[in-house]
């Protein structure tokens, strides 16, 4: 155990660092400090939090030394990260790559090369930010996270794990372990389109999915997933926009309706990156870009 303090420019009081070898003792100390513990793998979310001091932990817990939980690989039946994968090696994932594009091209958005580097995919989630990027892509994909703690393992929809900005389903002493997604059916295909504040590595003041499930002719959309970050609490499926084009023929009239539909079952606030009303715009000019990108993607 080593005690560790931030300087003056930081503002931050004294805190305890910790190193957790594997997930349950990660998880026994999550438990033991209940409420004053924050895990720390790449930090930079973490950090910048501690650092704004919107968080005060007592204690930070190290757990990127913990093995085998870096990985990607597919088992037979699906894609699996583990939660210490960085953006980076899922950026660079030939398996990735291969199977799900969108999701490495959705870590290529992220931030600059150095962060993605050492930022982490259940760093990325589970800090809950409304517009974390990744997301979206993988509710499209209706990936599912494992999570592990004192009472062991169980397996929640990613899309059901957010409950409202910084919240998520983790109970008390449980972290974050990996990230499942299914092999959809065959010509299934993803975008992400994002809308920054003012460069490519800012956070997305709107974030569009949209995962499409096509016929052998490539007309007629046998399923749909739509996909909007940053304009709620949390990321949210527009399920009213994906029955608009589910089952039907793509034309621009429905690629359009779906757009507007969208637009308008988007919950946005206004903030620094953007008032309420251009983020309702932007969904919609987002969403009609994204699956017409889809609908002819490969």
């Amino acid at each position: 155990m080593k005690t560790a303090g931030l300087g003056s420019q930081w503002r931050q009081p004294k805190f305890e660092y910790l190193d957790a070898g594997t997930v349950e003792e990660a998880c026994s100390l999550l438990f033991r400090y209940e409420g004053k513990a924050k895990l720390i793998a790449g930090g930079t979310d973490l950090l910048v939090s501690m650092r704004k001091q919107k968080i005060r932990p007592e204690y930070v817990i190290n757990v990127k030394t913990i093995p085998n939980l870096d990985y990607i690989r597919h088992d037979g039946d699906g894609l699996r990260i583990g939660a210490l994968a960085t953006l980076g090696e899922i950026e660079n994932s030939p398996l990735i790559s291969d199977r799900f594009p969108v999701i490495g091209d959705t870590a290529r958005k992220i931030g600059t090369p150095q962060v993605r580097n050492v930022a982490t995919v259940g760093g990325n989630l589970c800090n809950a930010s409304p517009s974390a990027d990744m997301a979206p892509p993988l509710i499209g994909f209706g990936a599912k996270a494992r999570l592990m703690g004192p009472e062991g393992e169980r397996i929640v929809a990613l899309e059901q794990f957010f409950t409202g900005p910084g919240e998520s389903k983790l109970h008390i002493g449980e972290m974050l372990t990996e990230i499942q997604i299914s092999d959809p059916p065959p010509r299934t295909r993803g975008v992400y389109v994002k809308l920054p504040a003012r460069t490519a590595i800012d956070l997305a003041v709107v974030g569009v999915a949209v995962v499409l499930t096509l016929d052998a002719k490539g007309g007629q959309i046998l399923d749909a997933r739509i996909v909007l970050g940053a304009v709620a609490p949390t990321p949210m499926r527009a399920r009213q926009a994906e029955s608009v084009i589910k089952g039907k023929t793509m034309s621009d009239r429905l690629t359009e309706e779906a757009a507007q539909i969208a637009a308008e079952e988007a919950k946005p606030i206004s903030d620094v990156r953007g008032s309420a009303s251009y983020r309702k715009e932007m969904v919609e000019v987002l969403t009609r870009e994204a699956i017409m990108q889809a609908v002819a993607s490969p």
